[in-house]
């Protein structure tokens, strides 16, 4: 039984490892690695003509909005592209799981993320700030929004529909900005996973010195929760992704 157990997880990280290094491969033939290359110059450029002047704020959001960004929106593209190849209903009678095929987004997107958005902060502070904050809101950040991309994109065709669909998703998880710039103090945010997102970024860019360890606990907690829940919706949208 044992034996049986290491070889299915020796099998099933084959797997996943191949479609990651196919991943890789479909972001750099589809121009999404380009499109992210382009981004974050122009981030980059940005944040070397901003004034001094809640410059940390103005970066938070900068970073902020990469891992979100590439995490919703790219994932839409690929899906997307690969409906149009009938890639996903091929997939779908192979030995790849559901739950394979969204890891390997996530990870494959992730990488991306967490490069550009390494980039941007050392463009920005240099090395002065905490690398574990850092990692961890990229990482939670982006997961997060790959999951909740491929539940948005299981329900559109074409690339037209699912830019309609883009707002119904990032309006609301953009909120907690309103308490992050001070235009709102509501506690209401709290409840949106990406409040846990800004908290781990400040924690990180201004090195833990406006955040308390009661709210970095919050923002581990939200994220992990929200993202698990995301990857449980998006599991239960795999068939409607392929039949759509």
């Amino acid at each position: 039984m044992g034996k049986k157990t290491i070889t299915g997880f020796s099998t099933s990280m084959k797997i996943l490892i191949s479609l990651i290094r196919l991943d890789l491969t479909l972001l750099f033939r589809n121009g999404v690695l380009y499109a992210a290359a382009i981004i974050t110059i122009l981030y980059t450029l940005i944040l070397q003509i901003l004034p001094r002047q809640n410059f940390t704020d103005v970066l938070i959001i900068l970073i902020f909005t990469d891992p979100v960004m590439l995490g919703f929106m790219f994932t839409g593209v690929m899906v997307l592209f690969e409906k149009s190849g009938n890639t996903l209903q091929a997939m779908s009678v192979t030995p790849v799981r559901p739950g394979q095929y969204l890891l390997s987004k996530a990870i494959a997107l992730t990488l991306v993320a967490m490069v550009a958005s390494l980039i941007m902060t050392l463009a920005g502070v240099g090395f002065d700030f905490n690398l574990l904050y850092f990692g961890a809101a990229v990482t939670l950040s982006s997961v997060l929004f790959v999951f909740i991309g491929f539940t948005g994109v299981s329900r559109v065709k074409t690339f037209n529909q699912y830019f309609l669909v883009i707002p119904l998703f990032m309006v609301p998880f953009s909120l907690p900005m309103l308490n992050f710039l001070g235009i709102t103090t509501t506690w209401l945010w709290f409840l949106i996973p990406t409040q846990g997102s800004l908290i781990l970024f400040s924690a990180a860019i201004k090195n833990n010195s406006t955040v308390s360890l009661p709210e970095i606990i919050y923002a581990f907690f939200i994220l992990i929760v929200f993202t698990w829940l995301a990857f449980r919706v998006a599991l239960k949208n795999w068939h409607r992704a392929i039949n759509t």
